[in-house]
């Protein structure tokens, strides 16, 4: 994409190539009619002149920039100032200035190739006219006179030392122009980059605190989600003995017995308690008979399998759920279980047993499975006791 400063700078330039053109033909116009230097003179000069008007009024009503450019390189370079160069007397007068502000001009318009090309060719073609003038010297024309000759040069001189004048305070000043807005330009858009690393500054802070609060809304979630599960869990266990409490264990079996059901899987469920318990707690206090349900449970718990599920039905009794699991094998683990249980070695001698019925779900409903596991328990106490009764013969 074109850089607009280097556009308006171009602009400025022809600009002041027209002015210098249109001022130029038509003051050597006038200068040749008033020293009487020929008609030919005058109106080839008053010719460039109009053309070069007609070119600058293209050049305003927007033809492109380097086309208008290119014209009248070509046009002053090779049709112009080579015809006044014969016309006007050749190295003997005062086209020879021109020639050199003409080479002046194709610089400024020109860029690239095309400033090398018509340069190139110019020299070539100024240097054939030349050897022309040199070989036939009789075509360019000569002065009448010595003061006209000297007012002649003298006025060539001018108009090229104006032109000189002209072309480059544009050239300098249009640079300048530029510059400053260029200036201008890197101010504003350091003062915006200051900002903008202002703003990003901000956003980063802005994204830090985003980024701790953030770590701190998840720890807070963290903790809330654990206290959650550890409410959960309070709500579900029995806070002396780390089992389920009753109103999960009979949650639980319900959910069981209807699972069991659906699925035609075997279910056994059995119900203990400890055996004499009212006497420790007479004899050794409520805080020691606490402690002895604690240790109970701890035994039933590392006597089951992965997935028996055990919970304080209540004060000493114990419901536990074995899934999967026939009457037979449901008696054999609470075999195993009452006889871990008398193994353990109490303070003052004392032995401590348990006494409970396992039965194996027959399309029981809760109240009746839970009636009839209460009825085996009592049974197994009335008749001695350390004790595990069976629905049926196990």
């Amino acid at each position: 994409m074109r850089n607009e400063g280097d556009v308006n700078l171009k602009k400025r330039v022809l600009n002041a190539v027209f002015f210098v053109g249109i001022f130029m033909s038509f003051s050597c116009g006038i200068n040749d009619l008033v020293l009487g230097l020929g008609i030919l003179s005058v109106v080839m000069t008053f010719a460039c002149g109009v053309i070069t008007v007609g070119l600058y009024a293209a050049f305003r009503k927007g033809v492109n920039y380097e086309r208008i450019s290119l014209i009248v390189a070509i046009f002053l370079s090779f049709a112009f100032f080579p015809a006044m160069w014969f016309i006007t007397g050749g190295s003997y007068r005062s086209i020879p200035y021109f020639i050199i502000i003409n080479a002046g001009i194709i610089a400024l318009l020109l860029s690239g190739w095309k400033r090398k090309l018509i340069v190139g060719l110019y020299l070539i073609c100024i240097g054939i006219i030349m050897v022309i003038e040199y070989h036939m010297p009789g075509m360019a024309a000569d002065y009448d006179s010595r003061l006209t000759r000297s007012i002649d040069l003298s006025f060539g001189l001018f108009m090229c030392l104006f032109s000189v004048v002209v072309l480059t305070a544009v050239l300098i000043d249009g640079y300048s122009d530029e510059l400053n807005k260029s200036n201008q330009y890197f101010a504003v858009l350091e003062e915006r980059n200051r900002e903008i690393e202002a703003k990003n500054r901000m956003l980063e802070k802005s994204n830090e605190e985003l980024k701790k609060a953030k770590e701190e809304a998840d720890k807070l979630n963290k903790l809330l989600n654990e206290e959650k599960q550890n409410l959960q869990i309070l709500s579900i266990t029995d806070d002396i003995t780390g089992t389920y409490n009753r109103r999960y264990i009979v949650s639980y079996l319900n959910n069981e017995l209807a699972a069991s059901r659906q699925k035609e899987e075997k279910l056994t469920v059995a119900l203990i308690d400890i055996d004499n318990f009212k006497t420790i707690n007479d004899k050794y206090g409520h805080l020691y008979g606490d402690y002895v349900i604690e240790k109970i449970s701890k035994t039933i718990l590392g006597n089951l399998r992965q997935n028996d599920i055990v919970g304080r039905f209540g004060g000493d009794e114990f419901l536990i759920i074995l899934p999967c699991t026939d009457k037979e094998e449901g008696h054999a683990i609470m075999e195993r279980v009452r006889k871990k249980i008398l193994e353990i070695k109490w303070d003052k001698d004392m032995v401590v047993t348990i006494s409970g019925g396992v039965r194996e779900v027959k399309n029981d409903e809760l109240e009746n499975l839970l009636n009839e596991l209460d009825r085996m328990l009592y049974s197994a106490k009335n008749k001695s006791k350390n004790l595990i009764e069976c629905n049926e013969i196990c």
